[in-house]
């Protein structure tokens, strides 16, 4: 990876929240980083040690309380909401532990609906769902609802919606909590494919401890510090 160029970076990262009259809990405290293209990131760590908040800053969706972060040498927080927005909507892709649908559309125009956003036509939008539901194999689900798919099937599905649009980063929060071992380890084969197939870089947030060697480099996270930064 030393010739890759740094698609993240950042800098004394804080995060704190007002709770109750007054009292402010520290939540991310003084985090230091860079993530280069095409690395497959895991951020491990117990519930509570500030992981999902550091991925709501990475994308956009919480500004930090000190420091800055970096997507591609753009400080975020310098963008305003729509330019922010719209990095999420074309440089972005997202993997949540509970996708959430549009409940009216099939599999097939839930995954084309970014391409949709993006001004496709459908008749270009849908063949290119398709494409991306086969990468999952998942084309045999396209007319179906998807609450009427297992949790497993649910997950590559919104994989697919996830890449569609071809984003260079893939950030997935806990997308294997509601999977039982055998689904989550199907996930995270196609999660590596992802990387590998398509130099995609992914930051991928567990505190599953068997997912670990499916990474390229492991970050740990305890109490809201960095504890550990390690290639493997």
């Amino acid at each position: 990876m030393e010739n890759s160029k740094i698609i993240y970076k950042a800098e004394n990262l804080k995060k704190s929240f007002l709770i109750g009259k007054g009292k402010r809990v520290e939540v991310l405290k003084g985090l230091n980083f860079e993530i280069k293209e095409g690395e497959f990131v895991i951020i491990f760590g117990p519930s509570g040690s500030g992981k999902s908040t550091l991925l709501h800053i990475l994308v956009g969706l919480e500004p930090p309380t000190e420091g800055r972060v970096y997507f591609r040498g753009k400080d975020i927080y310098s963008l305003s909401d729509d330019e922010r927005a719209n990095l999420r909507e074309k440089e972005i892709g997202m993997l949540y532990q509970q996708p959430i649908w549009i409940r009216s559309l099939n599999v097939l125009e839930n995954v084309a609906f970014p391409l949709i956003l993006q001004g496709y036509e459908r008749k270009k939008a849908f063949p290119l769902a398709l494409s991306y539901l086969a990468q999952n194999k998942m084309e045999a689900f396209k007319d179906y609802y998807p609450q009427e798919l297992s949790g497993g099937e649910q997950q590559k599905v919104a994989l697919a919606r996830g890449t569609v649009i071809n984003p260079p980063v893939l950030i997935a929060d806990e997308p294997t909590g509601n999977l039982d071992q055998d689904s989550g380890k199907e996930l995270m084969h196609l999660l590596t494919l992802q990387n590998k197939s398509f130099q995609r870089t992914i930051i991928m947030v567990t505190h599953e401890l068997s997912f670990l060697d499916y990474a390229k480099r492991v970050i740990r996270m305890i109490d809201g510090k960095i504890v550990a930064d390690f290639y493997q």
